[in-house]
């Protein structure tokens, strides 16, 4: 907690540092909790560094167009890299919706505004221009791309897979980059880590009030944000959401690809490549999923 007290006191000498402790550690970040009331983001790797300057763009330029709360970053230290790079904003009112707690809503009111929530948001976001963002303007699900996070998935993960694995994960790989069909989307500008840990509800208000954690934003397919939705909450709330926006209904098999495979499969890669204490047990998720029934089936 020193060096981050000495990090944060050295860019921001106007900020009465009464208390400083850790908030939470992330697969990417540190949040470090200040005064009880302010989150600094520090990214635990150099591509975070990056990612903490593209996520400080957009929220810059989005933040003030969407519908919930979102993160107002006010303190920056973005010139550094991982380690010493940083972003502070105030803390957000809510808690993030954990499936658990998502399970236990039985009043059907209360999901249908959950739903209402999350698709207007989703919709909302989408929508916004991404040339209007101050961001490299080349998409992160582009064929190539894909291509390109498949070599470094045979070249680091394959190893630590079983026979039976490789061969899913080939096969699930192949059919999807084989079927043009699947890159007619337009890029949007999309959240990209749109899972329940970012989502903060209010149980006094049954709604969702705010979203934050935008480290994997950028353009892209927006049927990475509707995958998110679906591993936390399943198809039905997915097609719930689809009658406020309907985009939704119509990317299926992508959605079943992230959900099913390619989020699994990019979480090994990021362990494996940095070496984390997780690396195992991700690793072991693969082998488990790759030796039984295809996602589909």
């Amino acid at each position: 907690m020193e060096e981050y007290r000495e990090c944060i006191a050295a860019v921001c000498p106007e900020l009465a540092l009464e208390t400083v402790e850790l908030f939470r550690a992330g697969q990417n970040n540190q949040l470090i909790l200040v005064n009880g009331e302010l989150i600094f983001r520090f990214p635990r790797y150099g591509s975070g560094a990056d990612r903490l300057r593209r996520e400080v763009a957009i929220l810059r330029a989005a933040g003030p167009r969407l519908p919930l709360a979102t993160p107002e970053y006010i303190y920056y230290n973005l010139e550094e890299e991982a380690g010493r790079a940083f972003a502070g904003y105030r803390m957000l009112p809510g808690r993030p919706l954990w499936p658990q707690d998502f399970q236990r809503i039985g009043d059907e009111g209360t999901v249908e505004r959950l739903a209402e929530d999350i698709a207007t948001f989703l919709q909302t976001l989408h929508a916004i221009p991404p040339d209007t963002v101050d961001i490299p303007q080349a998409p992160s699900d582009s064929p190539a791309a894909w291509r390109e996070i498949f070599g470094r998935i045979e070249e680091v993960v394959f190893p630590r897979l079983t026979a039976e694995a490789r061969a899913w994960t080939g096969e699930q790989f192949d059919a999807f980059l084989g079927n043009g069909e699947q890159f007619t989307f337009d890029n949007a500008l999309r959240h990209g880590d749109f899972g329940s840990s970012n989502m903060l509800y209010c149980a006094e208000e049954q709604r969702v009030v705010g979203m934050i954690d935008f480290g994997h934003a950028g353009i892209g397919d927006p049927a990475v944000d509707f995958a998110g939705l679906y591993v936390c909450f399943g198809e039905a709330f997915l097609r719930r959401c689809a009658r406020v926006y309907p985009l939704m209904d119509r990317c299926w098999d992508r959605v079943r690809f992230y959900a099913g495979c390619a989020f699994l499969l990019e979480d090994a890669l990021f362990c494996v490549e940095h070496g984390t204490a997780e690396a195992d047990r991700v690793v072991a998720e693969v082998n488990r999923v790759g030796a039984g029934p295809s996602f589909e089936s």
